[in-house]
């Protein structure tokens, strides 16, 4: 941990703490994996989505580990020679006065609207498909837009071709 607050908090700092608890972990844990990469200090953790990995981390943190997490990245897929990445069906409920912020930000993240219809009184139910990159980092955004009466679903749908860059939050 190389952060601002290392060696303030935390019993268990060192790398081989840390290497020890994340392959303990997957005893139990059967969707996540552990890469030792080439740095002996940093490991790469794959899991199912950024709340597994949020559980994880937290998890951790209560235990008395101390570390520093990236941002985290989707796995893309080579298929045929061809760069591809999962693609998630995404459903929200949104009230109806937030309904074009939701669709402009969405569409900034490469999400293609599949189908709108009106929900309860107010509201509305619109599907989409996007890039599982896409909504990293989205549901806080989300939730502010729809001033916290907004739902929002997604489950992993298939594998396409790249969609191109997303432009990052300035």
């Amino acid at each position: 941990n190389n952060g601002p607050f290392a060696g303030q908090e935390g019993e268990f700092v060192t790398s081989r703490h840390i290497r020890d608890r994340l392959f303990k972990e997957l005893e139990r844990n059967v969707s996540l994996r552990v890469k030792e990469t080439a740095s002996p200090d940093s490991f790469e953790v794959c899991g199912r989505g950024e709340l597994h990995l949020s559980v994880l981390i937290e998890e951790m943190r209560r235990e008395g580990y101390e570390l520093l997490v990236s941002r985290p990245k989707v796995i893309y897929k080579e298929i045929d020679g061809v760069k591809c990445e999962p693609i998630e069906d995404l459903v929200v409920n949104v009230p109806d006065d937030a309904i074009g912020t939701v669709i402009e930000k969405l569409g900034r993240r490469k999400a293609e609207m599949k189908n709108m219809e009106p929900a309860e009184a107010g509201h509305t139910k619109i599907e989409f498909k996007i890039p599982a990159r896409g909504l990293i980092g989205y549901r806080t955004e989300f939730l502010t837009d729809t001033k916290g009466t907004g739902t929002m679903n997604s489950i992993f749908d298939c594998y396409e071709p790249y969609k191109g860059d997303i432009q990052a939050r300035t």
